[in-house]
């Protein structure tokens, strides 16, 4: 006999950091909605909503009553920076995320964006791209080629093309978040996934190819397959302090070139010896994605100093030895 939580994720992880934390008269429960300062949670007796903070979609939590006693280790946290450098946890416990890129306005940039802030949570970021039944010709595999290591499906909900590889990667006790742009379809990939439309579409405005934000709330819907899915409104502005290994694992290839090069802390601008700049040159690296990359490392960094006044002096510190070591290159080269 399945546990009660089962539609909602429970699993042998879940129990394992259950029983650590729990004591007493607890009981499990996951949040699967928020609302302000009220977090609805299912439990094993039904869903109820509990006036809360501090807590996220996708939480688990041991209950005494009304009362939330522990929560339990977060495995992953996707989140965002506010404009003033505030946190802001969208969705936890998550083991994808899906990024929902709209292939009738793709932005390459975005879903690159899209990808770190994915990698740096913990989970495993896949990219939907939807609505290919009306995208132009090519996009699918211009944007596979971009990418390079991260996994692409191409979907229709039209069409139903691309939709059942998208439910095979959502088995129990898998948990995903839909992370994208409005009027990306999300709410309508969810409806397929569903198999019913459950939830609100709206079309998106022609003048400006704006999608209204049809989902006003982040909350966890179960599926037939066996997962379940974070649904979250669309998202304007997703700034990012991630780290060094999220855009690595974005950017492979510019990674391995970036080893390559003469100074370990090379900035891949003006450096003599950097082997990124060579692969641009030479045509073997594409330089709308050198720039991409070049933006978000630079803002990460600007993120990281912002918050952190370590990070700030480090960066100093490096700095001063790129532009010492400069200064010796060419210093020892008027020379020759």
């Amino acid at each position: 006999m399945s546990h009660p939580l089962h539609h909602v994720g429970w699993s042998d992880r879940v129990e394992a950091l259950f029983s650590a934390v729990a004591g007493g008269p607890a009981e499990p429960a996951r949040v699967v909605g928020r609302e302000r300062g009220w977090c609805n949670v299912a439990t094993p007796t039904g869903e109820r909503w509990l006036e809360v903070s501090g807590l996220a979609v996708g939480d688990w939590v041991a209950l005494d009553g009304d009362l939330v006693r522990e929560v339990l280790p977060r495995w992953s946290e996707l989140a965002r920076l506010g404009p003033e450098g505030n946190r802001q946890i969208l969705a936890t416990n998550l083991d994808l995320v899906l990024i929902a890129a709209p292939a009738d306005r793709l932005s390459f940039a975005r879903v690159e964006r899209e990808v770190v802030v994915a990698w740096e949570s913990g989970a495993r970021p896949i990219v939907v791209l939807t609505k290919v039944d009306v995208a132009p010709p090519g996009v699918a595999h211009d944007l596979v080629n971009r990418l390079v290591t991260v996994d692409v499906l191409a979907t229709s909900a039209v069409t139903g093309e691309g939709i059942d590889d998208v439910r095979a990667a959502l088995p129990h006790p898998v948990t995903a978040a839909l992370l994208g742009p409005s009027g990306s379809g999300k709410s309508t990939l969810v409806n397929a996934l569903l198999g019913e439309e459950r939830l609100a579409v709206g079309a998106v405005r022609e003048q400006d190819a704006r999608g209204r934000h049809t989902t006003t709330s982040r909350r966890l819907v179960p599926l037939p397959s066996g997962g379940s899915l974070v649904d979250m409104p669309g998202l304007r502005s997703l700034g990012t302090d991630a780290g060094e290994d999220a855009i690595a694992s974005t950017f492979t290839e510019i990674d391995a070139l970036a080893a390559q090069c003469r100074f370990a802390d090379c900035a891949h601008e003006t450096e003599p010896g950097c082997a990124v700049l060579a692969a641009e040159q030479a045509g073997d690296l594409d330089p709308a994605r050198l720039a991409s990359y070049r933006k978000l490392l630079l803002e990460t960094e600007v993120e990281q100093r912002r918050v952190d006044p370590v990070s700030r002096q480090e960066q100093t510190r490096l700095w001063k030895e790129r532009t010492k070591a400069l200064r010796r290159l060419y210093r020892d080269r008027d020379r020759e």
